[in-house]
């Protein structure tokens, strides 16, 4: 919990934590990465890394004592990311932070609160974003992240020109079997019209044992030949894209972990800001399949 009194005993707060634990069904693919672990530390604004690609030569038998003539070696295309800073601040009047408040018993750590959340949301949005990198090199000089969509490898895109049928759906999946991933659990995200549709492909494969006062169907979880697929609804999805990810070749990458720190004070007020530093790495381009 966030409390005012340690506001004044400490400079820096972290609040890696408690980003964790904040507005969780609100930024569903946040979450996940921090639920999972999948965080890694950066010592740098850019981020480099390697990927990593096994040789596919089909004929790879020889004669009994033969000498080898041919050496291989695994591909390593270098990959990089930018670290994208997000902040917020807060300003609380002394007489503000004095009153007393239905429901708020510290006005300042609330809204330090809804600041770390508003965080959370605004870092969500943006590995979400169809397109976002910047990195920062010219006016107004603001790095921004390459997001999900633009780490995915171009084969990994399948082209819908209407609405997303079952064969679609199907095709986005197989599409991280193709490519040999050792995971067979994947995570679908979308936005609500196409979450409608995907549950319409299941709602009448069903024998109804609800109780009588209780209707609907919604598809959570979806078995395929390729993999386990979680079907989540997230708000911030693109509205014409099915984004499929195996998560265990996903990074959230800090330069500086969630924190508070408490701005000088200069009157009749208090003063602080919500800032972490971030970005997104994707291990395996084809680890991440499209839909659009």
């Amino acid at each position: 919990m966030i409390k005012t009194t340690n506001f004044t005993a400490h400079e820096n707060i972290d609040l890696s934590r408690e980003i964790a634990l904040v507005a969780p069904t609100d930024t569903p693919f946040t979450t996940l990465l921090l639920n999972k672990k999948l965080v890694e530390t950066a010592g740098s604004v850019t981020i480099n890394w390697r990927e990593k690609t096994l040789d596919d030569t089909e004929d790879i038998s020889k004669i009994e004592g033969h000498t080898p003539d041919t050496f291989t070696a695994s591909g390593r295309a270098e990959k990089s990311n930018v670290m994208e800073i997000f902040s917020k601040a807060v300003q609380v009047s002394g007489s503000a932070q004095a009153s007393n408040i239905t429901g708020i018993n510290d006005l300042f750590a609330s809204e330090i609160n809804d600041r770390l959340t508003e965080v959370k949301v605004n870092i969500e949005k943006k590995m979400l974003a169809p397109e976002n990198y910047n990195d920062g090199s010219q006016a107004p000089y603001i790095r921004r992240m390459k997001s999900i969509f633009e780490q995915v490898h171009p084969d990994n895109v399948v082209d819908i020109n209407t609405a997303p049928t079952q064969a679609d759906f199907k095709a986005v999946v197989k599409k991280l079997w193709d490519a040999g991933l050792g995971s067979n659990e994947f995570y679908a995200f979308v936005n609500a019209d196409f979450k409608e549709i995907i549950d319409g492909f299941y709602a009448n494969q069903i024998a109804y044992n609800q109780p009588m006062d209780t209707y609907g169907f919604v598809a959570n979880k979806v078995i395929t030949n390729y993999g386990i697929v979680n079907v989540v609804l997230n708000r911030h999805a693109p509205h014409n894209k099915i984004l499929i990810v195996d998560p265990s070749y996903l990074r959230l990458v800090y330069l500086r972990k969630p924190a508070f720190e408490m701005l000088a004070k200069d009157g009749d007020n208090i003063k602080g800001m919500v800032l972490t530093e971030c970005s997104l790495k994707v291990l395996n381009s084809k680890a991440v399949a499209v839909a659009q």
